[in-house]
């Protein structure tokens, strides 16, 4: 079976130590069984920290330290078992970190999810997100929609409107919302508002940010291609494995949604540059993506309309 990705992917490397939002602090982290495997055989000081530091329970994990930190994570933001053993020994949850995949008519696509900085500045900074290249094999068999839906067509459809040069950026989106019967005005401002007042958040602060939600930012006119980027990623991620029309359409409208959230906080942010934008955008993954109950709850104001 074969491996896409966008083309920027290839270009991603992890910053270490250089990242301002350490993924190793706030999550939980899993230890998959053939790593677990691993640490049972290993000797030495490290090998039996890192058997001490694991919880038991249905699925084992990392027990976090003071502030949410991997009890692994060295005060200037390094992997501890990463310098004594090698990138070998991590979990697979690390070692694929921030990356996600999807089940395509054609293959298997992967991506980088925005809730890690350095991939959201890849994202946002790159110009041919529609260009979706081969970039290896994996084991495996297609999978095909039951159902005969072809979502990559579907896809390369909004990708071609989206793309629209010869429409102002705003006409774009009113374009899709035509073309697909979906908007984020389903709701009113309000009604989004409460909406996301009612979700389940890592950070409790991030949901007053969002109470800046508007259907109608007044942003900066020179953000508009990092909004651009931005849903053409939450597309790519979100759509790509919808089952029928009905699934895809929900799935572009929280698209439209995180995009118009996006572009509301760097309204109120006063967001003129990609170095603004990395931070909301992030914050919007973290809490809305990387939350598939979250992400439910607004696909479900576009289901069944």
């Amino acid at each position: 079976m074969k491996l896409y990705a966008p083309e920027y992917y290839k270009d991603f490397k992890c910053v270490a130590d250089r990242c301002k939002h350490s993924c190793c602090v706030g999550w939980e982290i899993d230890v998959d069984e053939n790593t677990l495997e691993k640490y049972k055989s290993l000797e030495g000081e490290l090998g039996g920290a890192i058997r001490a530091s694991i919880e038991d329970g249905e699925v084992p994990h990392f027990r976090l330290c003071d502030g949410d930190r991997c009890p692994h994570l060295t005060g200037n933001g390094l992997c501890k078992i990463i310098l004594g053993l090698g990138e070998d020994y991590i979990c697979d949850i690390c070692r694929e970190h921030p990356r996600f995949y999807n089940d395509t008519s054609r293959g298997k696509e992967v991506g980088l999810g925005i809730a890690c900085e350095e991939a959201c500045r890849l994202v946002l900074t790159s110009e041919n997100y529609s260009d979706i290249i081969e970039i290896g094999e994996l084991d495996g068999d297609v999978c095909r929609s039951e159902r005969g839906f072809d979502a990559l067509a579907e896809r390369e459809k909004v990708f071609l409107i989206l793309s629209d040069k010869s429409l102002p950026y705003l006409e774009r989106l009113k374009a899709l919302s035509r073309e697909y019967g979906v908007s984020p005005d389903i709701l009113d401002e309000r009604g989004w508002r409460e909406l996301f007042a009612s979700l389940e958040y890592l950070d409790k602060s991030h949901k007053n940010d969002f109470e800046a939600f508007s259907l109608s930012p007044a942003t900066d006119g020179k953000i508009e291609v990092y909004l651009e980027r931005a849903l053409a990623y939450f597309i790519y991620r979100h759509c790509t494995e919808a089952e029928d029309i009905d699934d895809f359409m929900s799935s572009l409208g929280l698209c439209l949604v995180l995009e118009r959230l996006l572009a509301s906080l760097c309204a109120k942010n006063g967001a003129r540059t990609v170095d603004d934008i990395i931070l909301p955008a992030r914050i919007i993954s973290e809490e809305l993506e990387y939350s598939e109950e979250n992400a439910e709850e607004i696909k479900l104001e576009f289901a069944f309309r």
